[in-house]
């Protein structure tokens, strides 16, 4: 990367309001990984404990559709990442299965936070993990207002 994994971290939405203490704290618990095209990043159902950013490239989140299961051959393209973007900030917070299949569409740089990296940064920098829980909060808000007016667009009213 020829920038610095502080400065990726700093135009990261979850790490918003994070001084340069916490970023240089939070850049010693994070690592950088490399995804080919085609590359499943997480399954579905499958259990997880990370979360991560997007640097370079762009990703498909697929859902399954029926009783398809997990299969990404019969699932949907629901949405994609491109830089900026995160994934899986839904484990960090309710410890349950992945909701989605994570595929790159095309090579991919990701950082990477583990569970066990944020609750490192809960203990050493406990201000900053407040904010980047506030962060998930707002994003897992915004997020679930598109996929309600998604869902009002094709059902029709009750009554």
């Amino acid at each position: 990367m020829s920038v610095s994994v502080v400065e990726v971290l700093a135009r990261m939405r979850l790490f918003q309001g994070l001084d340069a203490e916490q970023l240089a704290a939070a850049e010693k618990l994070v690592f950088v990984n490399r995804v080919a095209a085609g590359d499943t990043v997480c399954r579905e159902g499958d259990r997880s404990d990370f979360v991560c950013f997007v640097v370079r490239g762009r990703l498909d989140i697929l859902k399954a559709q029926g009783a398809g299961g997990a299969d990404p051959d019969t699932a949907a393209v629901i949405a994609h990442l491109s830089p900026g973007d995160s994934l899986g900030e839904m484990a960090l917070v309710d410890h349950q299965p992945r909701s989605a299949t994570v595929r790159a569409a095309e090579d991919a740089t990701l950082v990477v936070l583990t569970r066990k990296g944020f609750e490192q940064l809960r203990r050493r920098q406990p201000h900053a993990a407040a904010l980047m829980m506030e962060n998930i909060a707002r994003l897992l808000c915004e997020n679930l207002r598109q996929t309600s007016a998604r869902l009002a667009s094709v059902l029709l009213p009750l009554g």
